[in-house]
């Protein structure tokens, strides 16, 4: 959240984003970061900052400004002179903030707004819903998980009312990666759950599935039964059974143990049930062991 003291600072230089890096590493936490050209930029610093963002540029390669105090420090300079009209102002920002405390929509631009459905699902997973309070914590959350999207550079979340305004950049230097178009089982057993963000299910949870078979594919249908090409966004589950035949020197408690174990490594997966059975042979036992085993695979969900 802005603070109620701030200045508004004026960056211009080739590669302003660079000039962010800069602060970031001194320490310095900026605030409503726009772009306003090609090699200019604005924000808000808190006013005890001010001096040492100046200290920082000092010779570099970047002209810095100070447009002036905003915010609270404006509105005090002017409350000075009007008493009685800084009252009824203040009356008005109250009810007007309890009234903009929530968030209603969401809005995503910048050259990354391709991840429009993905920044939404990130928003949502850390508690940034549409009529929910805002939550500083939470949408800061948010913009650091935003910012290991590939390709992203800069994330900033702004509340202006009742909005939220997600912008993201990317650099000009990545291309967007290549995607998969299907989910595929990784194993063959039974579904335990399919989540399909993007694309259309093939099958459903509860069915028996092979070892490389489609699950969601990169496809929509329109509404008047037309196929659309696209990419899929899934993520699922597989119950897998695994057997396998595992010698031991005696058929006490910690063999079978170590059977079940080594089983395990080969399987992989997480470990659901397991049972195994000894069997003498020759000087030694042989376990059958059978597992099930949970096994996750999910696709273009970074």
């Amino acid at each position: 959240m802005t603070p109620l003291f701030c200045d508004e600072i004026g960056i211009v230089g080739i590669s302003p984003q660079r000039a962010l890096d800069k602060l970031a590493r001194a320490g310095i936490e900026v605030f409503d970061v726009r772009k306003t050209g090609a090699a200019s930029l604005n924000l808000r610093v808190k006013c005890k900052e001010t001096e040492k963002i100046f200290a920082i540029f000092s010779g570099s390669c970047y002209t810095v400004t100070k447009k002036g105090p905003r915010r609270l420090r404006r509105l005090a300079l002017w409350a000075g002179k009007r008493a009685g009209a800084a009252a009824g102002a203040l009356l008005v920002l109250l009810c007007a903030a309890a009234g903009n405390a929530f968030v209603l929509r969401v809005e995503v631009e910048g050259s990354g707004a391709r991840y429009d459905e993905r920044v939404r699902e990130i928003l949502a997973e850390e508690g940034v819903k549409a009529f929910r309070l805002y939550d500083e914590e939470s949408a800061e959350n948010a913009r650091e998980r935003m910012l290991a999207l590939p390709g992203i550079v800069f994330a900033e979340l702004e509340k202006s009312g009742s909005v939220l305004t997600v912008t993201l950049e990317e650099s000009e230097e990545i291309l967007p990666p290549a995607r998969e178009t299907a989910l595929v089982a990784p194993a063959s057993g039974t579904v335990e759950e399919l989540t399909v963000l993007r694309g259309t299910a093939l099958v459903a949870e509860g069915d028996a599935v092979a070892a490389g078979q489609t699950l969601a594919d990169g496809f929509f249908l329109t509404e008047n039964g037309e196929r659309r090409d696209t990419f899929a966004i899934a993520r699922c589950s597989i119950l897998s059974e695994y057997t396998q035949s595992v010698r031991a020197e005696s058929d006490g408690e910690d063999a079978r143990e170590d059977a079940i174990a080594a089983a395990h490594m080969n399987a992989g997966g997480e470990l659901v049930e397991s049972e195994a059975t000894a069997r003498a042979d020759g000087d030694g036992f042989i376990f059958e062991v059978r597992l099930c085993v949970r096994i996750r695979a999910s696709v273009n969900m970074e």
